[in-house]
């Protein structure tokens, strides 16, 4: 059978060699413990090779479908924290003070894979769940194995960026994608260059959707935020998320496409943004495009562009003079134009010229006659008059009523005018308002309440709240686990007291999570490096290797490398590799005087010492 041929690293047929000559796959390559081992069969189908990546929410595999002979990728709902698997087996445990968290984010998970597999047959351009199925204490997503590039990987061969041009020829298509997603009422929050794949045939593929947990900031689940597409709003579950969370990812991968710069983190663009729009890193982008990109960024997710259909209208619909072009975005993702004409001129002197041409070629003519010899109603010729006429007289009123009130000493205050022209209509309305009257509907001036600010982002309230209570807000930053860059987790005055004018209202604003750089693993044992990394807070996994370079059970190297500056709480696990050699099997040359009432220790039996015993 085809099956038993197998590579568990790319699920291509490798015949009976022991590394894969597609991908260099070897048989014996250790897995982690945590996660499903390779050749393992789920649900009497699915051949589950290696482990591909692994997030809060769970681990995804490359898979082998028995039923229809195809690759594909299998994903398993694991909540790194809720539950461990039981060792030796696939089977999860869940214990019972996590169990209620646990089943509610599984059904999350589980909606969410129903709503992609019901959009299978909508669009092409999205990697939907192809099977859902229930097994091991847990719940596996099916999805389709795509054959080509991350747009990330896509953009290095192709000089690190695309031209507009490029960018409106590819794109399209997943804009209807992502508005039909949201149509379903599903936001995918990841959307990064990482996450869209570009297939052999050069279109673009959106995959890896997640629960809602997985992609904020200070939730149940460790956070995968990419940062620098990721919305302000992503890093505070205080904060509310909807299409717009999405608009500024897309938005954020266009900016990144075209420049060839990654955009700056939203969490550091709170306290001080100073993001160049994509014209001034690159001259040639559209000025247009440049300013909806920056208006589809804005920190602020009421101020930003809503919809990605908004979206699509301010990049494609921009009439300019002349002879312009409207385009729209159809339900297959198929740019459709329409030509259209744009009459506006700014042009006083061809008006002049074009006015003095049509009286010296129709001043002999009856009006009548005009137009290609159409009649000319009688209300036509009398419309414009009368409509001036009756402005005119307004205008006469207003200033009258205004010269009368002056000169007989009236206490009138204020006089509003307000006009409307409807139906080649005019109405005035004067509305009189006298001191007297201003006196008893005046409010009372209360004072202001504090306010609820924790919670919020700092920069994005400042103003507004300092000039609704007259205040003054004094911020202190600090590292805070619970809350993350930006946002307010304590102030000075509580919720609902008094506050009195001009006051300073002491707040404290955080900075993330702290930072820790990955320490020197040289001369450490396994298990006092763990101990060390555990002192920094640092998550670790391990992995053991064959060198019979180091002695057993001492660490080789670590991932990322010693130096490296990792953020706290932000998911990055560092991989330990420790040494794990095989015992010796040769007999020793010659026997020992006493035989030896312990094993020695790995370390003394590598040095030959000359000592004598006492």
């Amino acid at each position: 059978m085809v099956e038993n041929k197998l590579c568990m690293g790319c699920m291509e047929n490798k015949g009976t060699a022991k590394v894969c000559p597609h991908c260099g796959y070897a048989d014996n390559t250790p897995n982690l413990p945590s996660y499903i081992a390779p050749e393992t069969l789920l649900h009497d189908r699915y051949i589950v090779g290696r482990l591909l990546h692994a997030n809060g929410q769970g681990a995804s595999y490359i898979a082998y479908d028995t039923a229809v002979s195809c690759k594909v990728i299998l994903n398993e709902y694991m909540p790194e924290g809720l539950c461990v698997r039981v060792k030796g087996k696939s089977i999860i445990s869940v214990s019972y003070n996590n169990l209620a968290q646990y089943k509610a984010l599984m059904a999350e998970y589980t909606e969410l894979n129903k709503s992609l597999a019901k959009m299978r047959s909508l669009s092409s351009h999205l990697s939907p769940t192809l099977d859902l199925f229930a097994v091991n204490n847990t719940t596996y997503a099916v999805y389709e194995y795509i054959d080509g590039l991350k747009l990330v990987n896509y953009l290095k061969e192709n000089a690190g960026e695309l031209t507009w041009s490029e960018v409106s020829a590819m794109f399209p298509p997943l804009f209807t994608t992502l508005s039909l997603v949201h149509n379903a009422g599903v936001i995918h929050r990841g959307i990064s260059p990482d996450t869209i794949y570009v297939t052999d045939k050069g279109e673009l593929k959106l995959t890896d959707f997640g629960i809602s947990s997985l992609r904020t900031v200070s939730t149940e689940l460790k956070p995968e935020i990419f940062h620098g597409y990721a919305a302000p709003e992503q890093y505070s579950a205080a904060s509310r998320q909807g299409t717009w969370t999405d608009v500024y990812a897309i938005c954020a991968v266009l900016y990144r496409i075209l420049t060839g710069s990654k955009p700056d983190p939203a969490n550091e663009r709170i306290q001080s943004d100073n993001l160049y729009t994509p014209q001034e890193l690159n001259p040639n982008i559209p000025k247009h495009v440049s300013d909806v990109i920056m208006e589809g960024m804005r920190i602020s997710g009421e101020q930003r562009i809503q919809t990605i259909t908004e979206l699509v209208t301010r990049l494609f619909d921009q009439p300019s003079s002349g002879l312009g072009q409207t385009m729209t975005i159809s339900r297959d993702g198929i740019i459709e134009t329409e030509q259209r004409y744009n009459n506006s001129y700014n042009n006083d002197e061809y008006y002049e010229d074009e006015y003095d041409d049509y009286d010296d070629e129709y001043a002999d003519l009856d009006e009548e006659e005009i137009e290609g010899g159409d009649k000319i109603s009688t209300l036509d010729r009398i419309k414009i008059p009368i409509i001036i006429g009756v402005l005119l007289i307004a205008i006469i009123m207003v200033i009258a009523i205004i010269l009368i009130k002056l000169f007989t000493g009236s206490d009138t205050s204020r006089i509003r005018e307000y006009s409307s022209v409807e139906d080649d209509s005019s109405v005035v309305e004067i509305i009189e308002e006298t001191t007297e009257e201003k006196k008893e509907t005046k409010p009372k001036e209360n004072k202001k309440k504090m306010p609820d600010l924790i919670g919020q982002y700092y920069e994005e309230i400042k103003d507004k709240i300092e000039k609704e209570n007259d205040i003054k807000l004094d911020a202190d930053f600090e590292y805070n686990d619970e809350y993350g860059y930006g946002i307010i987790f304590w102030q000075e005055v509580k919720k609902g007291k008094q506050l009195d004018k001009g006051a300073t209202i002491k707040v404290r604003v955080s900075k993330g999570t702290p930072t820790s750089e990955v320490p020197d693993y040289t001369g450490y044992e396994l298990e006092e490096y763990k101990s060390l990394l555990d002192e920094l807070n640092i998550e670790y996994t391990e992995i053991s290797e064959i060198n019979m370079d180091y002695v057993n059970g001492y660490v080789i190297r670590v991932d990322p490398e010693p130096g490296t500056e990792i953020e706290l709480n932000s998911g990055v696990i560092v991989t330990i590799y420790y040494a794990s050699n095989p015992e010796p099997t040769e007999e020793p040359t010659e026997a020992p005087t006493e035989a030896p009432t312990s094993e020695p220790d790995p370390i003394d039996s590598d040095i030959d010492s000359t000592e004598p015993e006492e």
